[in-house]
């Protein structure tokens, strides 16, 4: 069998190698344009549990520990006693018992001057009270001294009509008499009714001093209220020993304190969990130069350090919120310099699927508190914008 004679190339029109070598670069650079590709990177991530509750980011000198591990706690429980004024007063006593004694002195002195108020406002109330009962007492007499009065009048006036129908039987000084008779007593009754109208205006006169002396009281009463939470809200304001209190009820799990020890603001003083259902989270610092591409439902690579990526690979989890603004904070997502960076990261919380994934035969725990890095999609662009960039930039001004 004789060997086939294979083309050379020679014998390839090179109007095909062209046409040829055209189409491949017109295919190549048509999917440059078309194609896009992921720019992923790794930032920081926690494991979080919502059932959790950390006590952490205090300082100070733990003076009193107040519950221990396994104990149950409500919300309000005292936990530990912070102290962070370790100072002496001027005349030798420690600066928070110095603060409590002046605190407690202020408090005095303004209740005694708010007493010393409110007695004589009282002494002013009481005699309001006694002249108001006084004037109405006086007008019950003067009441029944105008009605007496009238009747003078009335009978005086009947008397004077009868002596003038016999004014010629009778001496006309005995007509004169009854005449005066009669206008003494219309005086009396206008006399009564003058007082009577005085007392009326001194017991109104009463009665609105007393709505005052009373409004007075009650604004004296408030008074004292202001002044003296004014006075505990600037010892508390200026306190620097502070008691830490249970945010949530629960059993206390992990308890890291002990009297005498210096808490740092990184150290976890306690762990209360609390029973509430819920997956575990990832939460994750973004970036503020990476956070456009980052959006909720985003598909996320967790790579924990208690299990090396190069063997036991990364972990899936969706993204479900994430921050409207940056938050502060030591870990940063992509080293130090970044996370002293003004502004500070975004906060993007992943839901895990479940608590343990399978490698091999075995099943692993994740559990709250690892930590690691989580991959993300920051920036999705077309092979010509990545390999062009500098072209690009300058085409968009």
């Amino acid at each position: 069998m004789e060997p086939l004679d294979l083309p050379q190339f020679k014998e390839v029109s090179s109007r095909w190698i062209a046409y040829t070598a055209s189409a491949i670069v017109v295919a190549g650079m048509i999917f440059s344009f078309v194609h896009e590709v992921e720019l992923k990177q790794d930032v920081r991530a926690e494991i979080v549990s919502p059932s959790d509750v950390k006590v952490e980011g205090l300082s100070g000198l733990v003076a009193d520990v107040y519950v221990h591990k396994n104990d149950r706690v409500t919300p309000g429980t005292r936990l530990f006693r912070l102290e962070r004024d370790l100072t002496l007063a001027s005349d030798g006593q420690r600066r928070p018992l110095f603060d409590e004694a002046m605190r407690d002195q202020q408090i005095h002195a303004v209740e005694a001057q708010f007493s010393q108020r409110r007695v004589a406002l009282t002494v002013q109330l009481d005699n309001a009270r006694l002249t108001e009962q006084s004037r109405s007492a006086e007008l019950g007499s003067i009441d029944e001294q105008v009605a007496q009065n009238r009747e003078l009048v009335d009978e005086s006036g009947r008397k004077l009509a009868r002596l003038e129908s016999v004014s010629d039987y009778v001496a006309a000084d005995r007509i004169e008499q009854a005449r005066a008779d009669t206008h003494q007593a219309r005086v009396l009754v206008a006399q009564g009714v003058a007082r009577r109208q005085q007392l009326l205006a001194e017991r109104a006169t009463a009665k609105t001093a007393q709505a005052e002396l009373e409004a007075q009281l009650s604004e004296l009463d408030a008074q004292q209220a202001r002044d003296v939470q004014d006075i505990r809200i600037r010892f508390e304001e200026n306190r620097q020993n502070t008691t830490i209190s249970a945010p949530e009820a629960g059993v206390v799990t992990y308890s890291d304190l002990v009297p005498g020890r210096t808490l740092t603001p990184t150290d976890v003083a306690l762990v209360i969990t609390t029973g509430k259902s819920g997956g575990l989270r990832a939460a994750l610092r973004i970036p503020s130069r990476r956070r456009g591409f980052v959006r909720e439902g985003q598909i996320v690579r967790l790579k924990l350090d208690a299990f090396p990526y190069a063997r036991f690979g990364s972990y899936e989890a969706r993204i479900d919120s994430i921050s409207r603004t940056t938050v502060r904070s030591t870990m940063s997502p992509t080293g130090a310099s970044e996370a002293a960076a003004p502004g500070g990261d975004y906060m993007a919380w992943a839901t895990l699927a479940g608590n343990q994934f399978e490698f091999g035969r075995r099943r692993f725990d994740i559990l709250p508190g690892m930590t690691g890095t989580a991959s993300i999609v920051v920036e999705r662009r077309t092979i010509a914008e990545w390999v062009l960039e500098p072209l690009f930039r300058i085409l968009r001004g």
